[in-house]
């Protein structure tokens, strides 16, 4: 439970947004507002960490799933190498 499950968040539209987003200023803007209105900072893991816990809805949590399978793949050292 967080700010971010709540109905109607702004955080799921941005997120949404981010998801939808076909050109790269528009990924790279709407993953930085997203960002922002989630007071969330670094870089790497920490910054995955902290989004997978504050966006932890249906829509988020699918992404989560598939980045999780992918980074745990041989090729990516098991989540430590990417």
């Amino acid at each position: 439970s967080g700010p971010a499950e709540e109905p109607g968040n702004p955080a799921h539209g941005i997120f949404e947004r981010f998801l939808r987003a076909g050109e790269c200023r528009e990924v790279l803007g709407s993953f930085g507002e997203l960002c922002q209105r989630l007071g969330l900072h670094g870089h790497g893991l920490q910054l995955y960490h902290g989004l997978k816990a504050a966006l932890n809805y249906w829509s988020a949590k699918a992404l989560w799933s598939k980045l999780d399978k992918k980074a745990g793949h041989k090729d990516y050292d098991q989540g430590t190498a990417c």
